[in-house]
């Protein structure tokens, strides 16, 4: 089942052309990577289908249908969920607080009930709390639900967002350089995190730079350069691909 697809995806900043027709399907139960230089339209792909930016042109379908152009509230509630290149927590709230927030998209009361405090507001902000904590336990970091989210480690403020990802209830969730800055231990532990999730039914895009990752975990792999898309294939495939070893390398494959 396809559930996330574009076609001839594109956006232009001023002159500048970020993404130029772009087509992409991944299927249900997939980890995609997708790779590519610095600049090569990576996240600006990411930002269009979380509806961070409007498109220029073309069209975004998650589960057959089209979510173009959609604020990003609206898209979070239909099923897509994602964490940022550049950590975005709420530094000032623990932990439990910071998952507690990732619930809006799923929570029933309006402002009456907040005004008034009514019993079935409370019952929902004991549910959500429980759901949290839920989140927590999954991502390995329950014991530390009190801790100020700024105070936690790096490598745990990265989990922490993932849980506050997974706290919407996504199908799909898109993860950017989730293993940035990391060292090898705390990469392999944003690995198995990675494929919990899945287990879980979740599909997962990711944008990540470690090729060890990439090569290790992904069903496929698709690379951008320039904005454009040269190259789709399994791990090996783009692996050993002239196209992929010239974008990286700045030299043909025949020269290396």
């Amino acid at each position: 089942m396809i559930l996330l697809e574009t076609s001839k995806l594109s956006k232009r900043f001023g002159g500048l052309n970020a993404l130029t027709e772009v087509d992409f399907q991944m299927s249900q139960g997939e980890i995609v990577s997708l790779i590519g230089p610095n600049g090569a339209g990576k996240t600006t792909f990411f930002n269009l289908l979380t509806g961070v930016v409007p498109p220029t042109s073309g069209e975004i379908y998650f589960s057959g249908e089209t979510v173009t152009g959609l604020p990003a509230h609206w898209i979070i509630a239909r099923g897509i969920g994602r964490t940022f290149q550049n950590i975005r927590l709420f530094p000032n709230m623990t932990a439990l607080e910071n998952v507690m927030v990732g619930r809006h998209c799923r929570t029933r009361s309006e402002v009456f009930s907040a005004i008034f405090r009514t019993k079935s507001f409370f019952a929902e902000e004991q549910q959500i709390e429980k759901s949290a904590k839920e989140g927590l336990h999954f991502v390995g970091l329950l014991p530390y639900g009190n801790e100020i989210a700024k105070n936690l480690p790096y490598g745990d403020q990265r989990k922490l967002e993932i849980a506050r990802a997974l706290a919407s209830e996504p199908r799909l969730l898109l993860l950017d350089e989730p293993t940035a800055g990391m060292n090898p231990k705390e990469s392999q532990e944003i690995i198995h995190l990675i494929e919990k999730i899945r287990q879980e039914g979740v599909s997962l895009f990711l944008i990540e730079h470690q090729m060890r990752v990439v090569m290790g975990i992904s069903d496929r792999v698709v690379v951008l350069d320039h904005g454009v898309k040269i190259a789709e294939g399994k791990p090996k495939e783009i692996q050993n691909n002239p196209d992929v070893i010239e974008a990286y390398l700045g030299a043909p494959h025949a020269g290396m």
